[in-house]
């Protein structure tokens, strides 16, 4: 009689679920959910629950009776966990969704407030562009022609003066990084964060510099075509303002194959794709600047089997260690020591001298050759 009733009320709980609930009936006049516009009401309605999203409410609560009686009760008390689950779920269905409702209000307000800061933003800078188009406007008509906007002088030209520009203008113009001045012209480009400049004059744009939107002066990245052809090979990326990481396309493949990084606007580390494969296999690490160390996969391996130390406490490439992998394997066999740039002692270890003595390579009698047999001592 107790299975009876239990099956019973198991059956009635499932078609109170499956049924839908009358639709919300709203005052003539209000708005539903979602509001039609920004300027609707400012709390949420109640959203309309579905039988199908009450029942799927309801089921995840009994499930999770079920495992709770489950482990407290066994079989008797997954049932319970069962009825009990489905009946808290009807009960909370209503609240469950309002919480729904009111996040993704809350989150829509947001992007509301986001979008008029940005409307906000435009505004302001269509107001500079049109006060620095009506300073243009009032200069005498007795000086030279100004350049096209978003073209700058390039090598040669001269200014609004008449005097030609100096080095030190050209490189800021070229390489924003290293000046960071704000820009003196209008962007003649739709977009009010981006700046296009000719910098050699011939009608093609091959600088385009782009500023972030929060902060009009602050500089996020730089593109260049360094060939003057209007394709872009250099990308240059900017943190707070200072150069961080600087893209090359050497082999004009349209992709970078040498990569800059830097600290403080200095370099610390490059590397290069030399055989095109897609993969780096040149790696050198800077100090204070200056080259300090360089690895070589000169067998396109995947590992470097070349290493090279510089004495990074002196001007230019002065090597005092090469380090070479003969076979392959990632351990160090041969070993070159350097005094001033001179050559004045090799170490080779066993296998080592085995590969050379294959490939009749041995090195140069001019150096002491001293055969070790710990590697690296």
């Amino acid at each position: 009689m107790k299975r009876r009733l239990g099956l019973f009320l198991l059956g009635a709980l499932l078609a109170i679920c499956a049924c839908d609930p009358l639709a919300v009936q709203y005052p003539p006049g209000s708005a539903q959910y979602p509001y039609p516009s920004p300027n609707g009401p400012t709390n949420p309605q109640a959203p309309q629950i579905s039988g199908s999203q009450r029942w799927q409410h309801a089921w995840n609560k009994a499930m999770e009776g079920v495992a709770m009686g489950g482990s407290i009760g066994g079989p008797y008390g997954a049932g319970g966990g069962l009825v009990i689950g489905l009946i808290a779920g009807l009960i909370t269905a209503d609240s469950h969704y309002g919480e729904v409702n009111r996040q993704i209000h809350s989150e829509q307000q947001k992007d509301q407030q986001l979008e008029a800061a940005i409307e906000q933003e435009l505004a302001r800078q269509r107001g500079l562009d049109n006060q620095i188009a009506s300073a243009t406007g009032t200069l005498p008509s007795a000086n030279p022609p100004q350049a096209q906007p978003g073209a700058s002088a390039g090598p040669g030209e001269r200014s609004l003066s008449g005097a030609p520009q100096s080095p030190k203008a050209q490189e800021n113009v070229i390489v924003s990084s290293l000046g960071k001045s704000a820009p003196q012209q209008p962007s003649p480009t739709p977009f009010k964060n981006v700046e296009v400049k000719d910098i050699n004059g011939d009608g093609i744009p091959d600088l385009w510099i782009y500023y972030n939107p929060r902060k009009p002066s602050e500089i996020m990245r730089q593109e260049e075509s360094t060939k003057g052809d209007g394709r872009v090979d250099t990308w240059s990326y900017f943190k707070d303002g200072q150069l961080i990481r600087r893209d090359v396309d050497t082999k004009g493949v349209g992709r970078p194959d040498t990569v800059f990084s830097y600290d403080n606007d200095i370099i610390v580390r490059e590397e290069r794709d030399e055989l095109g494969q897609g993969r780096m296999t040149y790696r050198a690490t800077y100090q204070n600047g200056r080259i300090a160390k360089v690895e070589k996969d000169t067998s396109s391996s995947g590992r470097p089997d070349v290493w090279i130390y510089y004495d990074a406490t002196k001007d230019g490439e002065v090597v005092i260690k090469e380090e070479r992998d003969l076979n392959g394997d990632g351990i160090t066999d041969l070993w070159s020591y350097y005094d001033n740039g001179r050559l004045t002692r090799r170490d080779v270890s066993a296998v080592g001298l085995e590969v050379l003595s294959k490939q009749e390579q041995l090195p140069a009698p001019s150096a002491e050759i001293i055969r070790v047999a710990n590697p690296g001592s």
